[in-house]
């Protein structure tokens, strides 16, 4: 997934100037997309641990804020959303409250929170 695609769910909750003020934009997702790449790359043993923590911490950062998104999102937004898509993004923050470290399901998560909330054309 390109990072954009965060950086698009975030702007589409919050306001830009917000997200600026708190350094919160793609390249934490960058970050986490280069310490996933590194994971794949043949290292030493200690070595590996210390990537794999790497990636774990960046994941981390990334999954809250995009938790942190959809239940913002969730509550600006309630009124205007149907019930279905209410229901769909309260199962997408049920799944990031559990300890789980695949960025696949990360990026479905972001994908399909992005498309729900784009098909209200909201306005943030």
């Amino acid at each position: 997934m390109k990072n954009n695609e965060y950086e698009y769910l975030l702007n589409k909750v919050y306001y830009k100037g917000v997200l600026q003020n708190q350094g919160i934009n793609s390249d934490m997702y960058q970050r986490m997309q280069n310490e996933y790449s590194n994971l794949d790359v043949q290292q030493p043993v200690r070595g590996q641990l210390d990537g794999e923590y790497a990636f774990r911490k960046s994941f981390l950062v990334v999954r809250n804020y995009v938790q942190q998104a959809i239940k913002d999102g969730m509550k600006n937004f309630q009124f205007t959303m149907q019930a279905n898509d209410i229901n769909k993004l309260t199962y997408m923050v049920d799944m990031l409250n559990r300890n789980f470290f695949d960025k696949q399901s990360l990026d479905q998560i972001i994908a399909t929170a992005n498309a729900v909330f784009n098909q209200y054309h909201l306005k943030n």
